[in-house]
């Protein structure tokens, strides 16, 4: 059982919504749909020229909104919403996968602690937040994926047989053709705090590698943000697509996000709050055909294996067999998109701006987490993840970049780590840049004369790293002010580095007992600094300073 850990605004609303939501049904179902009948599929009937006002009082009660809960300070506190569609009696909701799981998405640092549902108890008032829901399939590359209720707001299991929820009928999305009437069900941000009804038309249909010509649905009525993961209806009262916030037709782009809803519920609209799309919309469906085998896996309980592989997302746990061998170092011509590389080499000159490496791999699989830890004499100095796209067995490259800048002189080697469990696979020899050994960041020590400062610059609205970013450590008595009313001369800065492609940054040979400014700058943002910082004899050698930095 989950702790109770939600904030006093679903406590205030669940007290009277709990006993009355539990027995309320809709119309008569027909079959409920079971691990034996696990998709109720309807024969075709023709396109009427509407829902009549019982089906869409059906429709609007088997609508719900979905919370992304991250608990903050032991209270599970709204970040972000999004829409769902209620398939059967017992509590199965379709929705998007980046409402339901944003990890599936490439977004790990997005993946709520829980998911929240709203039930609708009338038309013309806010849900009310009620249940809890788990991931029961999830598809990164559909943007799709089944979640199940599973508990009551205040943690309390719930029986999915003990439940009667009105629910929505299954279409078939391939029956549907231009001109067909559509109906949206859901809840956008620009629609306030209750259900938003628009309708339209199905203008056309988007294809799509490897899915085919039917991978989007297109239409001419209003779907704006908030309603991902909503019910787009036919007039036979059915599901055919899902509202997708990466949908086709004006390449998904949002042409203004602002904070015009209390996202947060903190009784206030600010900058805390999530941004919400009111210029752009989506104006396209996942047709439902897409979404059945993840309905059929869901129902079953069995694991749903997506057939689509993407590309730069982890979707894979890894083998747990992972190798990497055999390391060399290679030339790499430095380029602003990247580094070529050439030959082997033993070791590199002075100004080198890219060293390169090569190794033997083997037992990978194909959407795992990698990350390349590299090392500047014996000290992590950068360290790059991405997702696996390559073979199972063979040769791979890689190189270390410095944003055009010549690396610093020192010893440098390159540890690779797989899979969920970031286990090393592989560690390189050493290799010297230049001299070796002096370089800019020291062996570790214990309370040795210098520290070492390093950490992430991010944008503070949206958490991205910021690469490229200047780090400036100015001469000892001279603070930010000081230094802008000299016009930023040269001559008070110590040390200066840019970011990596990750944001960090990591500046060495710091004395301590000395006061010293450091001002953090990247276009478009604010400076950021601190004045008279000092690293006293206690403080360790490694020092973490992260910063988020505003437009």
């Amino acid at each position: 059982m989950k702790p109770n850990i939600f904030n006093r605004f679903w406590l205030m609303l669940i007290i009277l919504a709990l006993a009355a939501i539990a027995c309320k049904g809709g119309n008569t179902p027909v079959e409920p749909t079971t691990p034996e009948n696990p998709v109720n599929n309807p024969p075709p009937t023709e396109s009427g020229a509407g829902l009549s006002q019982t089906e869409r009082a059906h429709l609007i009660s088997a609508t719900v909104q979905i919370y992304g809960l991250f608990n903050e300070n032991g209270q599970l506190t709204p970040r972000y919403t999004g829409s769902g569609t209620i398939l059967s009696p017992y509590g199965m909701i379709l929705t998007n996968a980046h409402v339901a799981s944003p990890a599936s998405q490439g977004e790990p640092d997005m993946e709520p602690d829980a998911l929240g549902i709203a039930i609708v108890e009338s038309e013309d008032k806010p849900p009310v937040p009620s249940y809890l829901a788990e991931v029961r399939a999830v598809d990164g590359f559909l943007d799709l994926a089944v979640i199940q209720i599973t508990s009551t707001v205040d943690g309390s299991n719930v029986d999915p047989a003990s439940l009667n929820f009105p629910y929505v009928e299954l279409g078939d999305s391939n029956l549907t053709h231009v001109g067909d009437h559509v109906s949206i069900f859901g809840f956008p941000g620009i629609g306030g705090d209750t259900i938003t009804f628009t309708e339209g038309s199905v203008s056309g249909f988007t294809s799509e590698n490897p899915i085919g010509d039917r991978a989007w649905i297109k239409t001419d009525a209003t779907i704006a943000g908030g309603n991902s993961g909503g019910l787009g209806a036919d007039d036979n009262a059915r599901i055919i697509g899902v509202p997708t916030q990466a949908s086709s037709g004006a390449g998904g782009n949002v042409t203004d996000c602002r904070q015009i809803q209390d996202t947060n519920n903190d009784g206030q609209v600010d900058q805390n709050d999530s941004c919400i799309p009111i210029g752009g919309f989506i104006n396209a469906l996942r047709p439902i055909e897409l979404a059945k085998p993840l309905i059929q896996a869901a129902q079953s309980g069995k694991q749903y294996v997506s057939q689509y592989t993407q590309s730069g997302v982890v979707t894979e746990a890894g083998s747990g067999n992972e190798a990497a061998s055999n390391f060399a170092w290679l030339e790499a011509a430095y380029s602003p998109e990247g580094c070529d590389l050439g030959n082997v080499v033993s070791s590199f000159p002075s100004n080198t701006l890219c060293i390169g490496a090569s190794f033997d791999y083997s037992g990978m699989t194909p959407g795992e987490l990698v990350r390349e830890q590299w090392y500047l004499n014996g000290s992590p100095v950068s360290e790059y993840s991405y997702a696996w796209e390559w073979e199972t067995n063979g040769s791979f490259g890689t190189y270390l970049p410095n944003n055009g800048d010549p690396l610093p002189d020192g010893e440098y080697y390159l540890e690779m780590h797989a899979g969920s469990s970031d286990q090393v696979i592989g560690t390189s020899g050493k290799v010297t840049v230049g001299s070796g050994g002096g370089g800019t960041t020291p062996p570790p020590s214990s309370q040795g004369d210098t520290v070492t400062v390093y950490g992430v610059i991010t944008d503070a609205d949206t958490g991205r790293p910021i690469s490229g970013a200047y780090v400036f450590v100015l001469s000892p008595g001279i603070t930010y002010d000081q230094w802008g009313r000299e016009n930023y001369t040269d001559k008070y800065i110590e040390a200066s580095l840019k970011t990596d492609s990750n944001g960090g940054y990591s500046i060495t040979g710091i004395p301590r007992n000395t006061q010293f400014t450091i001002v953090f700058a990247a276009d478009g943002y604010n400076d950021k600094f601190g004045d008279n910082l000092e690293a006293s004899s206690n403080d360790p050698d490694q020092l973490e300073l992260n910063v988020a930095m505003n437009k």
